[in-house]
């Protein structure tokens, strides 16, 4: 009731000024206001929904079949309930912001005959069609599931769930929205954890319980660890959207302070919280408050979405910071590719914590004695490091205007960063550097991990042949049909090109070289197969693309209005080139440490298998002088 009622003075104290900024017409008080506070019922919705599964995934008991028990079922069954009110608003919603992007009433939208044309016109509708397509996932999902690895799926589903209205409002939009998108992913992923999960506490302290001090611990790091996320998120945010002459002097300034004054409310709560060890019931008060400033946080941040940033307001935009974010002035050349970095808040975030994790873990080992092999470390490293230089660097930020260097951050991503990391073992580190959870404990990130790899969905991602489809149908499917020129067009769309390529080359790679463990594996021949038969498709590719006379993606680079000339065509070609020819280093590094497995495997079964003749005899020989004896004997 809260957050509907400051969501509602906050739409009545902007009256008209959203709409003319935007240059529409104003709907009328009821049509606005209407739309802010479905998207606000959306908006917590969803959040209760990932929050609460959170809460079963991380935060509860799981059988010995891998079921979720009692607090972990409760925890499901508000998902349920949620994910249900998160698909209803989400489909009201689509109609409703169609219209409000026309600036007419729903029932003037009606009479007008526009739902279809409005929604084709503008990004808004359609981020609330994907979103009433996975709400209806996680709701169905969490009705038919009681698996702890299904719903891991489900939390995924929800996580992604409650981005796309993010992604498509003031973040996504005009200069620096590179940095807006990026940080606003990991801001409201963060951001949207806290109503569910604290909830879920509450009523777990209510219930009671011998797990309820380890539900408590683990939801105040996790809660915790989202604030943090937040305010870094946020303050990067503020910086893209929001002058700081406008701080106090604008209603939009004046919600991201209180918004800001929220969170940081919400951290000392948890923090107060961290340092007591031993629940009590009088805690319920506390994270029920908890839940509650969550949400009101959550209905602030909708009240600001429903209008336009400052930073906006009486500037006109370049086309490349409209379809980019930022200017490029000069054509690449080798020290602009090392000096224009522009950090990416996803994989340059993921790198960086990344190789923090990795070195703990191996301090985390050496403390105690164990060896760790510094050829994984080096090659994790290089793979981190490769990884941040493909997408912050001069070239990922000459990626997002050109498809020559974008194919270089492709191959990069799918071909030569996966390798390094594969062979960084970083699962086989983290098993060994993480404790076990004790014999009829709440489960750690140890067994999380153990039950990821035995998971069924692990499994099929796994197998060679999904493993070599993903590969291929990467490459054919993204750039020979329409789906690049709809991807490039937005920031999101390369962070989640990015994170795709990424994602299947490491499939593809664990399935030849992995040294983690995992599902059953071909034999090491099948293994080389398996690798010379992609070959010949990625080969085809870079052919094909160097063969075309037609643009890939033409719409969006002959927008951007490059100062500098280039010629697209001969562009494309030479990315295809670069396709054709960066396969080939990767394949050979891929082959040498397949080789070298396959002969210390080799290696390691000689020494067994000398060890066990020297034990109990040659058992092999043995048998063959048997044979010839019988055989001797037969012929006498």
């Amino acid at each position: 009731m809260v957050s509907l009622t400051l969501v509602t003075g906050a739409v009545l104290a902007m009256g008209e000024v959203p709409y003319r900024a935007a240059g529409t017409t104003y709907p009328g008080l009821a049509s606005a206001l209407g739309y802010a506070l479905l998207r606000t019922v959306a908006a917590l919705a969803g959040a209760v929904a990932l929050g609460s599964l959170v809460y079963a995934v991380c935060c509860t008991r799981v059988s010995a079949q891998g079921r979720i028990l009692v607090d972990g079922y409760a925890g499901l069954r508000l998902a349920e309930r949620a994910g249900l009110v998160w698909f209803v608003s989400a489909l009201v919603l689509i109609p409703v912001t169609a219209a409000d992007v026309g600036g007419l009433s729903l029932s003037g939208l009606v009479r007008a005959g526009a739902l279809g044309a409005l929604i084709d016109a503008s990004e808004k509708p359609k981020a609330w069609v994907v979103v009433a397509a996975l709400a209806a996932v996680v709701s169905l999902g969490a009705r038919l599931t009681l698996s702890w690895s299904g719903v891991v799926f489900l939390t995924l589903v929800a996580a992604v769930g409650v981005l796309p209205p993010a992604l498509v409002g003031n973040a996504g939009e005009g200069p620096n929205h590179d940095y807006g998108t990026g940080a606003m992913i990991l801001f409201q992923v963060a951001v949207s954890v806290g109503p569910g999960l604290f909830w879920c506490v509450a009523e777990q302290l209510r219930r009671g319980g011998s797990d309820t001090a380890v539900a408590v611990r683990r939801a105040v790091v996790i809660g915790m660890l989202c604030t943090v996320t937040a305010a870094a998120g946020g303050l990067v945010l503020v910086l893209v959207l929001l002058p700081w002459s406008c701080v106090l002097t604008t209603g939009y300034g004046r919600l991201a302070l209180f918004a800001g004054l929220g969170l940081v409310a919400a951290g000392w709560t948890l923090w107060r919280s961290y340092r007591t060890r031993v629940p009590d019931d009088g805690n319920v008060f506390v994270y029920a408050c908890s839940a509650a400033l969550s949400a009101v946080v959550l209905s602030v941040l909708v009240a600001m979405a429903v209008q336009p940033a400052p930073a906006f307001a009486d500037r006109s935009f370049t086309a490349q910071e409209v379809f980019l974010g930022f200017e490029l002035t000069d054509r690449p050349a080798l020290w602009r590719l090392l000096a224009s970095w522009r950090f990416d808040f996803v994989l340059g975030t993921a790198a960086s914590v990344a190789v923090v994790a990795y070195v703990l873990g191996v301090w985390r080992l050496r403390r105690r004695g164990d060896r760790w092999s510094r050829w994984r470390t080096l090659s994790w490293m290089g793979g981190c490091l490769a990884l941040l230089i493909a997408t912050s660097s001069g070239i990922g930020t000459y990626g997002l205007a050109m498809f020559s260097m974008h194919m270089i951050t492709h191959m990069a991503l799918n071909m030569f960063v996966p390798v390094l990391l594969v062979l960084g073992a970083p699962v086989t580190l983290l098993l060994r550097a993480l404790p076990s959870a004790a014999r009829g404990a709440v489960h750690g990130p140890r067994e999380w991990v153990l039950a990821l790899l035995h998971a069924k969905p692990t499994a099929v991602l796994a197998y060679p042949g999904t493993a070599i489809a993903l590969f291929v149908v990467s490459l054919y499917g993204l750039y020979f049909t329409t789906l690049f020129e709809n991807l490039t067009r937005y920031h999101w769309g390369h962070v989640l090109m990015n994170v795709h390529f990424l994602i299947v080359g490491y499939l593809f790679y664990w399935g030849i070289i992995g040294i983690d463990p995992g599902p059953r594996r071909l034999p090491h021949l099948g293994r080389l197969g398996m690798l010379f038969a992609v070959m010949p498709f990625h080969a085809f590719f870079g052919i094909a693309i160097m063969s075309m006379n037609s643009v890939v993606g033409q719409r969006f680079y002959g927008n951007l209005q490059l100062p500098w000339a280039i010629d697209l065509l001969a562009d494309q070609h030479a990315g295809g080139g670069i396709a054709w020819v960066s396969g080939e280093v990767p394949i050979l590094l891929v082959v040498g440490a397949l080789l070298t497995q396959w002969a210390a495997q080799d290696r390691r079964t000689a020494v067994r298998t000398d060890r066990k003749d020297d034990e109990y005899g040659d058992s092999d020989l043995a048998a063959y002088n048997a044979m010839l004896e019988q055989l001797a004997r037969s012929r006498r």
